[in-house]
């Protein structure tokens, strides 16, 4: 079994690396899990359920900053794979050259502008805050998280260009190296009895630690070389990477509205101390997509190059797998906490952290949902089929605010669940499911040569009578 495993990786080098990334992805997330699992508890015990709760909220709001990259991030990831299937080194070069000074740009002048707005906001109001020392707090937590993610801009583009290589191992392994940092500063700061401004301070250097170290590693490995010299900046490039950009902008303004806003509106309708259960839960629950998450950072730029190499039969045998093994794997994870998760918060937060049953239940579905939809979009982006999701998807983002406005203040946090679900059914799975349908039979991809267009026409001709894996399907299978 293990040679004909072994002959199977070695016929599929591209499933190998995909593999080897979710493997990586394994030993990095489990390091992530024990980190976040220790330090966790010891936040919540240690600044009680207010500051934890702003401190939460605050991380969650100020992270929706990163959407203001213009998308360049994630078209970035596309740009690099195909550079990789056509084996230009060069081209994959001025693509990130031109991507980093382009989000250097982008962060600059969100820096000015937030000096600029900085003393006109309310923090206190704005978090549901009373007590005007823990407001100014909040205020200082907020500008250092401001200027951790503005520094990401440019930075993080590291990640990327390592996905596209289908070098996922490599980011893992730093990023390993932050979660395992940002333990360690979280243990230092409440052993010395630190304030939550000096918690901030130290658990964003820690994470900005392995994130320059990646890009060090990068600029001088041999293997890449790859280091954003402003005379590989191309024109050309940035109107190609902004055209696709935008679209990945307009997507991860509604990913926003649906995924970051909950924390923020439960802060501000029910007070900060109601977004300790809500994001511990939250945190509980999304372990059980681990193990499907994992793969996705190496599935993105294999199916982009499989896609781009006009390989149908390997995405739809990728796409099968990665189903499969979600179902598999997050629905028995999900009834396990959806029974035992409120024992476990208990024990792991403390009693502050505990939810009702129905929000616990509720986000247990919310996670098989979200963990199915997940694969699609790895697929939807790979396959550059983003113009028409990114309309469904603002139509969901704008259900999804106004219902969590007016649920939250009738039901409390699990009406800001609500709103979400109720969205994303609507508008994102039923849509998304039928463009993949399309991306498997072949409808989208148009070859560019001759050859290219037989090898397409005879790969559809093989697919008749024989549907594709889709997402309601995995359920009956």
């Amino acid at each position: 079994m293990i040679h004909a495993w072994h002959a199977k990786l070695k016929d599929d080098p591209r499933f190998a690396r995909v593999l080897k990334g979710g493997v990586s992805g394994v030993v990095g997330k489990t390091t992530t899990v024990l980190a976040n699992a220790i330090s966790l508890p010891i936040a919540v015990r240690y600044l009680g359920r207010e500051q934890y709760g702003f401190w939460i909220t605050i991380s969650t709001t100020i992270m929706m900053l990163t959407v203001l990259d213009l998308g360049i991030a994630n078209t970035l990831t596309n740009c690099i794979s195909r550079a990789y299937a056509e084996r230009s080194d060069e081209m994959a070069k001025r693509y990130y050259a031109t991507a980093f000074w382009a989000t250097s740009a982008v962060a600059a002048v969100l820096g000015i502008f937030g000096v600029l707005c900085w003393r006109f906001i309310d923090w206190g109001k704005l978090f549901g805050l009373h007590d005007p020392a823990v407001a100014q707090q909040a205020g200082q937590c907020a500008a250092i998280a401001f200027g951790y993610v503005l520094l990401t801009f440019p930075l993080g583009l590291a990640n990327k260009v390592m996905g596209g290589y289908q070098r996922v191992p490599v980011a893992n392994a730093f990023s390993m190296l932050n979660s395992v940092l940002g333990l360690v500063a979280t243990i230092v700061v409440v052993g010395m009895h630190g304030t939550v401004v000096d918690l901030m301070i130290a658990y964003c250097a820690a994470m900005l630690t392995g994130t320059i170290l990646l890009n060090l590693w990068m600029a001088l490995c041999p293997e890449f070389r790859i280091r954003p010299t402003l005379r590989r900046v191309d024109l050309g490039v940035v109107r190609e990477i902004m055209s696709q950009g935008l679209l990945f902008f307009v997507l991860q303004l509604t990913g926003l509205a649906v995924f970051n806003t909950d924390n923020l509106i439960i802060a501000h309708f029910l007070g900060a101390e109601q977004v300790t259960p809500y994001a511990v839960t939250w945190r509980l629950v999304g372990y059980c997509s681990v193990l499907q998450a994992l793969l996705v950072p190496s599935l993105w730029p294999a199916f982009s190059e499989a896609y781009v190499s006009h390989d149908l039969a390997w995405i739809r045998t990728a796409y099968q797998r990665i189903m499969r093994a979600t179902v598999l794997t997050v629905i028995p994870t999900a009834l396990f906490l959806g029974f035992a998760g409120r024992w476990i918060i208990g024990v792991w937060a403390g009693k502050a952290a505990v939810p009702g049953s129905v929000l616990l239940w509720g986000m247990c579905f919310w996670i098989v949902l979200l963990s199915i939809t997940l694969n699609q979009a790895a697929l939807l982006a790979a396959a550059q089929q983003i113009q028409l999701q990114a309309i469904y998807s603002s139509v969901a983002a704008v259900l999804n605010l106004i219902l969590s406005i007016v649920l939250v203040q009738h039901l409390g946090a699990i009406g800001v669940l609500s709103a979400t679900i109720i969205s994303y059914l609507l508008f994102i799975v039923v849509p998304a499911t039928w463009q993949i349908r399309q991306i498997l039979q072949g409808r989208y991809l148009h070859a560019n040569s001759v050859h290219g267009k037989q090898e397409v026409e005879a790969d559809v001709i093989e697919s008749v009578g024989v549907l594709p894996v889709l997402p309601g399907d995995a359920y009956f299978k």
